[in-house]
């Protein structure tokens, strides 16, 4: 039981970012919020034993951090390999059969939004919303209630905010 809370508190934490991160007007700023998340998921899947979104959430926190960086044209090269890091060692770490597979999915979509839509936050919003569906049925697998919360709010807000920005 302890472990269910300690994993749903850091699921709050990460969905407090996430939704901060919606309301960010760059891509740059939509990764730098986005990576705290990460770490927050990161945590809270490794309590409530979802290795396989443990993993992705690992390798998309280095990635954010390198999509952010002043290196990054010249790293270009290590995004790719960590996409297929991601892919490779989720598959290595997955422990709940198909539905073990949604978080290496939604991030390997969401790692192709960065790399090929860097400076196009619209992309990288509606990446993230689909990240975010997935990501919501892994959460339901796992009982982390606030992650499946928090992936409906950060949905919700996602959509708002393109359909807002759309309207502009």
């Amino acid at each position: 039981m302890v472990e269910l809370i300690a994993g749903n508190i850091c699921s709050l934490m990460a969905m407090i970012t996430d939704s901060v991160s919606a309301s960010r007007k760059t891509a740059r700023g939509v990764l730098l919020v986005q990576t705290l998340s990460q770490l927050f998921y990161g945590m809270s899947a490794i309590i409530l034993k979802g290795y396989s979104a443990a993993v992705q959430n690992g390798v998309s926190l280095v990635r954010n951090i390198l999509a952010v960086s002043k290196y990054r044209q010249k790293l270009k090269w290590l995004e790719m390999t960590l996409i297929l890091t991601g892919v490779v060692l989720g598959f290595c770490f997955n422990n709940m059969g198909v539905i073990g597979l949604l978080p290496i999915i939604a991030s390997s979509e969401y790692a192709l939004a960065v790399y090929f839509f860097e400076n196009d936050e619209r992309a990288l919003k509606i990446a993230f919303l689909i990240n975010a569906v997935l990501f919501g049925v892994f959460n339901g697998a796992i009982l982390n209630v606030v992650g499946v919360v928090a992936n409906i709010i950060v949905v919700i807000s996602i959509t708002a905010f393109l359909i807002r920005d759309r309207k502009k």
